[in-house]
This record gives structure tokens, sequence and C-alpha cells, in this order.
């Protein structure tokens, strides 16, 4: 998940300020949806957008948890020219 993700990133922005973005803003974004998907029934897809300040995409972060616990996550961004 992380390397596909910074990989994207970096696309995005370069491949300096692609890893900062990653470490600034994803610590956040993931304590966010994790008490999302904690809030959700066992089993149930949880879905979210969280849209890069600069306007230049939108990470949207899908998930489930299982009924013993386990998280799958699937981030992805989408690009302002992809939308």
């Amino acid at each position: 998940m992380t390397d596909k993700l910074i990989e994207q990133l970096e696309s995005l922005y370069g491949k300096g300020k692609g890893f900062k973005v990653y470490t600034t803003i994803m610590p956040g974004i993931l304590a966010d949806f994790n008490k999302m998907l904690n809030a959700a029934p066992a089993g149930k897809e949880v879905t979210e957008e969280y849209h890069l300040e600069d306007g230049k995409g939108v990470i949207i972060m899908s998930g489930h948890r299982t009924a013993d616990g386990q998280i799958t996550m699937k981030p992805r961004i989408i690009t302002r020219s992809q939308r």
C-alpha cells in the first residue's frame, strides 16, 4: 500500500515533495479512516475521500474490518486530470 501511494504522490508532486506530502498528510488520513473502519460493522465496506489542499487530486480510501479485527485498506489517488 505505502510504496504505491508514495509513487503516485511523487508522480504528482515530484520525487522529494511527493514523499514529504505523504509523511505530512497520511498519518492524519490513516488515523481518521481507521476510526471510521472501527465504527462500522464488521464486513461493511467503507469509502472516504480526502481532497488535497492544492486541488491537485483526491486520496480515496476504501476498506473493511473483519469480525476478528483484521483491517484491509485500499488507497488510491485520483488527479484533477483523471476526473
